[in-house]
Order: C-alpha cells, then sequence, then structure tokens
C-alpha cells in the first residue's frame, strides 16, 4: 500500500511540476503582449522560472533518497512552489481587469510576506530533508 502512495505521489508530483511549467510558457507569452509593466512581468517571469527550477532540482535530489519524513516533502514542495508563482504573479503582473480588489500597497506587502515566507520554509524544508543525518 505505501508503495502505491509512494508512486503516485511521485506521478502527480511530475504533472504539477509539467502543468506550471507550461503555465510559465503561457505567462511569458502573455508578457510580451502587455503594452505596460511588460518588465515587471518579465521579472516576475524569471523568479517563477527559477522557482520551478529549483523545485525540480530539489525534487530530483530528494527522489533518490530514502525519506524520513514520509512522503509530506514531497507533497508539499510541488505546492508551495505553486502559491510561490501565484504569488509572485499576482505581484508583477497587471490585474486583467481594474477593480476595487486590486493591490494596494496593504495588500503588496502581506503577499510580499507570504512570498518570502513560503520561499524560506520551502528551502528550510529541503536543506533539512537533505542534510539530516
Amino acid at each position: 500500500m505505501q508503495e502505491m502512495v509512494t508512486s503516485f505521489t511521485t506521478v502527480m508530483t511530475w504533472i504539477i511540476l509539467g502543468l506550471a511549467s507550461v503555465a510559465i510558457v503561457l505567462l511569458t507569452l502573455s508578457a510580451l503582449q502587455l503594452p505596460s509593466h511588460q518588465g515587471r512581468a518579465l521579472l516576475g517571469v524569471g523568479g517563477m522560472v527559477l522557482v520551478l527550477m529549483g523545485t525540480v532540482a530539489s525534487m530530483s535530489l530528494l527522489a533518490g533518497r530514502t525519506p524520513r519524513s514520509g512522503t509530506s516533502l514531497q507533497l508539499l514542495l510541488p505546492l508551495v512552489a505553486a502559491l510561490l508563482m501565484a504569488c509572485l504573479y499576482a505581484l508583477t503582473f497587471p490585474p486583467l481587469v481594474p477593480s476595487r480588489l486590486a493591490l494596494t500597497p496593504r495588500r503588496r506587502l502581506w503577499l510580499l510576506l507570504l512570498t518570502s515566507l513560503a520561499g524560506v520554509s520551502t528551502a528550510g524544508l529541503v536543506l533539512l530533508e537533505l542534510l539530516a543525518p
């Protein structure tokens, strides 16, 4: 049973990462078509590429090791990567439709705080998993 859960987790992880890479390609194409804020949007896409590359590298490093904390890190890592990419999208791309829910400086600060905390916690989890004896 544990073997089946592990293989399902691995397959779903790589599906999530594959879909994230497709989303990044589509976001890059849409960022090139923006009339304004194109540089900021491309910077956000570059951050998303770095998040995706770091996640793939971490998953590749963790694939050959026996998990110490179960499969929780293998499940958590792609989900936090998706959260980071969504936060980067909200921070860097202009809103599609102007509304009263646009990013105010206070919301932008909270989103930036969420993004940095998710990145630090993900890096800490990966380092703990790799460096723990």
